[in-house]
């Protein structure tokens, strides 16, 4: 059985290509512990949970990349390639960058390169985070009633 060829990279838009490749430059220096991962999860979550739009199709796939990365840096899910894992990490960093390629402070413009950015991250690492998904649905199942989803706010451990 071979593996699966790793993802694509990420057709970000030209004009946030630099800005992308800064944060997936940061990326691989917040893989190198895991907290990192958790206070960059957190972040991601927080900025949500600020700017409402936490049931917007990207709220939806932020937090997709934020529980792949949880469940990653938690060593639950280790099915993750490492590349697939840099370019989520970057996803998630450029989402919470104050000053990404159009600042978050121009309101609705500030938010024009997050979506497109962490869309193309999304739909590059699709296979990837369609096989969490399913582990996900199937970790649910196995924990049963008490426990259906993976924790999204639990304290991370200080291990590093």
């Amino acid at each position: 059985m071979s593996t699966p060829p790793p993802p694509p990279s990420p057709s970000v838009p030209p004009r946030y290509r630099r800005a992308f490749e800064t944060a997936r430059r940061a990326a691989q220096v917040a893989l190198e512990r895991r907290t990192r991962l958790f206070r960059v999860v957190n972040e991601a979550y927080d900025k949500l949970d600020r700017k409402g739009s936490a049931t917007s199709k990207m709220g939806h796939d932020v937090r997709l990349l934020g529980r792949l990365v949880r469940a990653s840096a938690r060593r639950q899910y280790r099915q993750v390639p490492w590349r697939t894992l840099v370019y989520a990490v970057a996803g998630l960093i450029y989402f919470i960058a104050p000053l990404d390629a159009i600042p978050d402070a121009l309101l609705v413009l500030g938010f024009v390169d997050d979506i497109a950015v962490v869309s193309a991250v999304v739909k590059a690492l699709r296979e990837d985070l369609q096989a969490f998904e399913r582990w996900e649905a199937s970790w649910a199942v196995e924990a049963g009633p008490a426990q259906t989803a993976l924790p999204v706010s639990a304290p991370a451990p200080m291990d590093a």
